[in-house]
């Protein structure tokens, strides 16, 4: 299954809703208890290609067809289809940080055991990435509020429940870390 295809596919039907919902979405009607031939376009790509990934993404469970009481084909995430769309949407995460600093430092503390050694890593880099600190080797820092990307990063990565947030007013040496993070 062509990678590029199926993320594009997956963010433009469910992307938009990836983090509130994953309702289904309508593609086209039934017709006498058989589903009719569905038309998804996408500038530049071939219909079959098209066609050739929608099933490719059924058979691999990632999504189902479903005929609702209306006769409306339902397109519907599974859960293997939930965690591919936050995974294809990590790409995409940023924090939005404020203008002004509120004082506040927000440290992220792990301890994620060796059997989940790659998604530690993978959370790692991740958060290096978004811009946080490492403070110590499983505690990370920054000067702003980030834990629904925190908590959105663990999900993709199943490991929330190592995980914890801690905000805080004091710490010390905090020069240093207001000079790092450019903070008057």
């Amino acid at each position: 299954m062509s990678y590029p295809l199926t993320k594009t596919i997956l963010q433009g039907l469910f992307g938009a809703r990836a983090i509130t919902s994953y309702g289904p979405v309508i593609v086209g009607k039934a017709e006498s208890g058989r589903i009719r031939k569905y038309k998804v376009n996408i500038q530049g790509v071939n219909s079959r290609d098209i066609s050739r990934c929608f099933w490719k993404l059924r058979q691999k469970k990632i999504i189902e067809l479903k005929e609702d009481e209306g006769g409306n084909i339902r397109i519907i995430l599974t859960e293997a289809g939930k965690k591919r769309v936050l995974f294809y949407n990590l790409d995409n995460l940023k924090i939005k940080t404020p203008k002004r600093w509120d004082g506040n430092w927000h440290i992220v503390a792990f301890d994620i055991p060796e059997k989940n050694k790659a998604a530690r890593n993978a959370l790692g880099n991740k958060m290096r990435e978004l811009g946080l600190l490492p403070f110590q080797k499983s505690l990370w820092i920054f000067p702003f509020n980030c834990k629904d990307e925190v908590d959105f990063v663990s999900d993709v990565f199943d490991v929330g429940k190592y995980i914890h947030y801690i905000v805080t007013r004091q710490i010390t040496n905090d020069e240093l870390l207001r000079k790092r993070f450019n903070l008057s």
